[in-house]
């Protein structure tokens, strides 16, 4: 009986230790696994920060504060970078990469489960970064102000960029939107809203892209935003058309057109993302709308659900959470970040949005969930 009294006593005593312990980490860490982040970028011209908001299991934001990238943003009006991905997580999501795009320089962030650790910031190489991508430890900036050029980096394990020996590569004249590997690492994509261009870059086993692109005419005009499927397809999303076009990218870096321009019937399409499932949604300021697509994956064929899936006030850059439940929109118009459940049919409902407290002004660029 003693034993059993005892057994008794120690069961609950263990239960109320487990109960302190869960109120006093608050309700971040007790669902740390179900929880991740967002980050929105200010763009700031008198010092750049990255906003931080915990993301709970249902895909509501809390700010937590903010942290600066040590450089200094462009300022401006509505969209000055011109771009997508100015604001990109790492693969492995241990690491955030900003451009700074005032001051000529790429910062990185240690992530943490409570916040971010600037742990190094350096030149970009060029003038006026506005684009990044990664492919494991290797990292390219686009720079899109005086002589265009993209420029390479290794990432080391401590977050250090250090320069590619020769992987600059000058476009000549252009207006350049985005900078992408494909899913292999295989290819640098670059798309010219000036000159409706889309050009392809080999990439060595060394990192370092061929000494010039293969050049392909855009099948709509004004091609902005990008993303590759998990089988390399590409899908592009044009502001002539305020549509959406998918290629397969052929051995010799030609682009072969599989959906060309699927109209959404909106205004100013710019950005572009997709789950692993195929689903695809792209943001459009003009109209206040995000639309959604549905991708093919097997194929790459694109077709248009709701041209006016989601709103907003200007929604601009979009990040999708890894498990694709949710997706998030920057809203400088309203200085917000718009949020949505994804719906398993591919259908957006709308959760609101999170206040920023006046951070995100109407120059604020770049987001991204994990």
């Amino acid at each position: 009986m003693k034993m059993k009294i005892l057994g008794i006593a120690l069961s609950v005593g263990i239960l109320m230790i487990s109960i302190f312990t869960a109120f006093a980490q608050g309700p971040q860490e007790a669902n740390e696994a179900a929880a991740g982040a967002v980050y929105a970028m200010t763009n700031a011209p008198d010092g750049n920060k990255i906003v931080i908001f915990n993301r709970d299991e249902n895909g509501t934001l809390t700010k937590v504060g903010s942290e600066s990238t040590g450089g200094t943003g462009s300022g401006g009006g509505i969209d000055p970078l011109r771009s997508q991905n100015s604001l990109i997580l790492s693969g492995d999501k241990r690491w955030l990469l900003a451009v700074n795009g005032g001051s000529n320089e790429i910062s990185v962030f240690r992530t943490h489960h409570d916040g971010l650790e600037l742990v190094n910031k350096v030149s970009s190489g060029g003038i006026f970064p506005v684009s990044l991508t990664s492919y494991q430890d290797l990292i390219y900036v686009l720079n899109a102000g005086g002589t265009p050029n993209i420029m390479g980096f290794h990432l080391s394990h401590k977050g250090r960029l250090t320069p590619l020996l020769d992987s600059s590569r000058s476009l000549g004249s252009g207006g350049f939107a985005q900078v992408g590997f494909d899913p292999e690492a295989q290819r640098l994509v670059v798309t010219d809203r000036a000159g409706s261009k889309i050009l392809v870059y080999s990439v060595g086993d060394d990192g370092l892209p061929a000494s010039g692109p293969v050049t392909s005419t855009s099948n709509g005009k004004v091609p902005f935003g990008f993303i590759f499927d998990q089988r390399g397809h590409l899908l592009v999303v044009e502001v002539g058309p305020n549509a959406v076009s998918s290629y397969q990218v052929l051995s010799d870096n030609t682009l072969q057109v599989i959906s060309g321009s699927v109209p959404n019937g909106q205004t100013a399409a710019c950005w572009i993302v997709a789950t692993d499932r195929g689903d695809v949604f792209t943001t459009n300021p003009g109209s206040g709308t995000v639309s959604a697509y549905q991708l093919m994956v097997g194929n790459g064929q694109v077709a248009l659900l709701n041209g006016a899936a989601g709103s907003g006030n200007k929604p601009l850059d979009l990040a999708v959470t890894g498990n694709g439940r949710f997706l998030y929109a920057l809203d400088p118009g309203s200085g917000n970040i718009d949020i949505f459940q994804i719906d398993h049919n591919g259908s957006l409902t709308n959760l609101g949005a999170t206040t920023t407290d006046g951070e995100l002004a109407l120059f604020a660029q770049g987001i991204a969930a994990r």
